[in-house]
């Protein structure tokens, strides 16, 4: 039997001396012994061993951890950690990193050699089902004529994915748990990451650059195959270096799933998912240019999440969309709150996200504007544009059925920028029309308002139009503000410096706290319609929003209330000097020249008439 060369990195000579004679006991070969991490990544360029001792506090300016991510990143070499220190973010670090074993200090001769036959075996079977699965990959390629394999990345493409994952599974499935017993000595290891091993599990992650069809359309085409041949190498590289066995399938265009086999932690998955994203952020080099990508992922596990590759690829792209919705550059874990938001893709999905990618160049897209009351005045003084869809064989889609599916994808920050550019537009027509006091309010998607060239992006459209910027306002949601309070604020101030006041839309849904509320440079607060329905006879509603009018007042917020419906809500916030209203009591949305018509006609909403029949 070959013997197995070890190499010791420990920067206290004796303990290294002593440790090698204990291992020549056992039949080992001492490759060397180094005192650090520097000195380790020399040896083994020039010399590979068999397995490595590594002392996580040795001196130097990387410690054993640093050093043994160092080394992962060129070799595939099992390490096992010898140290004293046992707290968990030292724990956690160790995971991160390609670790066979962990063993406190000091232990007992027969324990060390244990660990290292369990961490030699683990190691022997994994190197044998990743050379497996790469012969299958390659039979796949010879036997069926490369139809398999995806001919500009060379990775397996999704007519393979199914086999794939049986493959793996078939490795794991039925695998019982590691129970680290030296069969000739009867010593067990007391390390708390070998003595028993849980069941294995299989992690599938759905990627998707974020944003790449615009990427793709400014490169050209045969650029844009270059930067994906670039990902795709660069995800190879680094799931080829993981201490798991990974397979990388391309799905289509820039969507690519991911296997991980033979996994025991949920960590291990997070984990890769993020140096996956961290890898992603470098810079590309294509045609000379620097290219800077995000993707998001999303991820799902068998057999807990299901069984079935088909079903589980559909979880995980689900968790990816929920990544998306959130902001791209970040991975989501699939959970069965997903189908309570939303996430579950209806059977026309596809179809109707492929209809929306062309719904802009054929100008299917048009904005409707509901206007917006002064309740002292009862004078139009501005309006909400509202988008909605024209499809040319299911008529009039309301937002509701497409809205999620442009923020699941990067479909919303086109469609985003097409309504606030047409806004800008409508609004200064208006004014040289003679309606020069009008305000339009557009909703910014979570998607749109973190974009990092924001601001630019405003400030041409202002350009464009030679619209005041006084006469738009954005409307964000709570939700979208509060995952990052600190840079959204960064974010809004930028916003606020162009001139264009801000909204916080549907307060009263999420936090509602004032606390917060003081943060943000917002300018009008709009109450959502859940509290207005029926205010007359819901006493809980009418503290609400009558408390709500009043904080706002205080902080010098103007107040406009959705969704007004009856007379008796009317009433009710004239009475609370509640300052705008919309609502379909006084007008729906409604198409752009009918609106128009509306403003022509200089209508005067009799407000006051409604407030007097019901006092």
């Amino acid at each position: 039997m070959e013997k197995i060369k070890i190499l010791i990195v420990e920067d206290e000579l004796l303990i290294a001396e002593n440790l090698a004679m204990k291992l020549r006991k056992f039949g080992y070969i001492i490759a060397g012994i180094v005192s650090s991490g520097k000195a380790a990544l020399k040896y083994i360029n020039s010399d590979k061993p068999d397995l490595i001792l590594m002392d996580i506090a040795i001196k130097g300016n990387m410690d054993g951890i640093e050093t043994a991510a160092k080394i992962g990143e060129q070799e595939e070499i099992p390490i096992i950690y010898l140290t004293a220190y046992a707290d968990d973010e030292t724990l956690e670090r160790a995971t991160r990193t390609n670790c066979y074993g962990y063993i406190l200090k000091p232990f007992k001769d027969r324990e060390l050699h244990a660990t290292i036959k369990v961490a030699l075996k683990k190691y022997q079977e994994q190197t044998e089902i990743k050379n497996s699965l790469q012969e299958a990959i390659n039979q796949y390629s010879a036997e069926h004529n490369s139809i398999h394999i995806d001919s500009l990345t060379k990775l397996p493409n999704r007519l393979v994915l199914r086999d794939l994952c049986e493959y793996l599974l078939s490795k794991y499935k039925n695998s019982s748990a590691i129970e680290s017993e030296d069969k000739e000595t009867g010593a067990r290891t007391k390390s708390s990451n070998i003595s028993r091993i849980k069941k294995n599990i299989l992690g599938v992650m759905y990627l998707e650059l974020d944003r790449f069809h615009r990427i793709n359309d400014s490169l050209g085409n045969e650029n844009g195959d270059l930067l994906i041949k670039a990902v795709a190498e660069r995800l190879k590289k680094y799931s080829d270096n993981f201490e798991h066995e990974s397979c990388i399938v391309r799905l289509h265009n820039s969507e690519f799933a991911i296997l991980l086999a033979g996994i025991t932690l949920r960590q291990k998955v997070a984990d890769f998912a993020r140096t996956v994203l961290a890898e992603i952020n470098k810079p590309f080099l294509i045609a000379d240019r620097e290219i800077f990508l995000t993707a998001s992922i999303g991820i799902a596990f068998y057999p807990f999440d299901h069984t079935e590759i088909d079903e589980l690829l559909k979880q995980a792209k689900r968790a990816m969309k929920h990544a998306q919705e959130q902001g791209g550059n970040q991975y989501k874990f699939y959970t069965a709150a997903l189908k309570m938001i939303g996430y579950i893709i209806p059977e026309d999905y596809l179809s109707l996200e492929t209809d929306l990618h062309y719904a802009l160049e054929r100008k299917e897209l048009q904005l409707y504007y509901q206007p917006k009351i002064n309740l002292s005045t009862g004078q139009i003084v501005g309006a909400e544009a509202l988008i909605r869809w024209n499809h040319p064989k299911l008529g009039l889609v309301p937002p509701e059925k497409f809205i999620y599916i442009a923020e699941a994808s990067s479909l919303i920050e086109s469609i985003g920028e097409w309504v606030l550019k047409e806004a800008c537009k409508k609004t200064k027509n208006w004014h040289q029309a003679g309606f020069d006091h009008l305000i339009t309010a557009v909703n910014l998607s979570g998607r749109q308002f973190k974009q990092l060239d924001l601001f630019h992006r405003l400030t041409q459209l202002l350009f464009d139009s030679n619209l005041d910027p006084r006469f738009i306002e954005v409307e964000l949601t709570e939700k979208i503000l509060v995952d990052n309070i600190k840079a959204n604020i960064q974010r809004m101030n930028l916003i606020k410096k162009l001139g264009i006041s801000i909204s916080i839309d549907d307060f009263g849904t999420g936090y509602s706290s004032l606390g917060y509320l003081q943060q943000f440079p917002f300018d009008t607060l709009k109450i959502d319609q859940c509290f207005i329905k029926n205010i007359d006879q819901n006493p809980t509603n009418a503290i609400i929003t009558k408390t709500i009018i009043d904080m706002a007042h205080q902080l010098n917020l103007k107040v406009v209330a959705e969704g007004v419906e009856t007379e008796a809500e009317l009433d009710f916030l004239i009475k609370h000097e509640c300052d705008e209203i919309q609502g379909y009591l006084l007008s729906r949305p409604l198409p752009t020249r009918e609106f128009e018509q509306l403003l022509v006609s200089k209508k005067c909403f009799p407000i006051s008439s409604y407030a007097l029949s019901n006092s």
